[in-house]
């Protein structure tokens, strides 16, 4: 019986899907090793962004500052960015944060500003597209004004509990609020101009770990 070429390559096709998803297919040992080399470039990236953001972060609360000018949510909107992970991007502010709290001291309404860099984290671009880095530098400066303030408003009793105490919360905070837009903005433009140097250095850094855990034998 006459098949047609287009037959013969559906029924190639069809057997070879079949194969791979019953057979146990095993993977030469090149193949192996490579999968290995990049599972571990992919940690150590990730290991070397939590230890210098951490870091920064950290050192940037503790040491004297103006109030609020911190790469706090600068490093929320562009974490994810730079690490092409979302969820490992919004774990590092929080855990620069964590670090430096625990120095510094916690507050009653502390869940509430580790949940706020956690939304920023969660809807911030996984691409370089500066129009909406920009606009997401001042809209994560917007919103964690709203929701840290009235979280001041609700936890504290300097402010009557009262659409009056309210307004006069937001507005007493205003001087606080021009800092966090400066400082995220700013911070924002100085990580998006230095993700080319970042990863130059990364890779170096990754090369060199990846040397030393196959010379000392750590890595099989």
């Amino acid at each position: 019986m006459y098949t047609s070429n287009n037959e013969r390559e559906v029924g190639n096709s069809v057997c070879f899907t079949n194969c791979t998803r019953n057979c146990k297919v095993r993977m030469p040992p090149f193949i192996r090793k490579d999968v290995r080399m990049h599972e571990e470039y992919a940690m150590t990236n990730k290991l070397y962004y939590l230890v210098l953001f951490g870091f920064i972060l950290a050192m940037a609360r503790i040491i004297p500052h103006p109030p609020n000018f911190t790469p706090i949510l600068a490093s929320a909107v562009m974490a994810p960015l730079l690490l092409k992970d979302r969820m490992f991007g919004v774990a590092i502010p929080i855990f620069g944060m964590f670090v430096a709290d625990i120095i510094i001291g916690f507050h009653p309404y502390q869940l509430v500003i580790y949940l706020t860099i956690a939304t920023i984290g969660l809807v911030s671009t996984m691409q370089v597209n500066y129009t909406r880095l920009g606009l997401l530098a001042v809209g994560s400066s917007v919103w964690f004004f709203i929701t840290t303030n009235f979280a001041v408003w609700l936890a504290w009793d300097y402010y009557p509990k009262s659409i009056e105490g309210l307004i006069t919360c937001y507005t007493l905070a205003l001087p606080f609020f021009t800092n966090t837009l400066i400082s995220t903005v700013f911070f924002t433009g100085i990580l998006t101009l230095a993700i080319k140097p970042m990863e130059k250095a990364n890779e170096k850094i990754n090369n060199f770990v990846v040397f030393v855990v196959r010379r000392s034998g750590i890595s099989t």
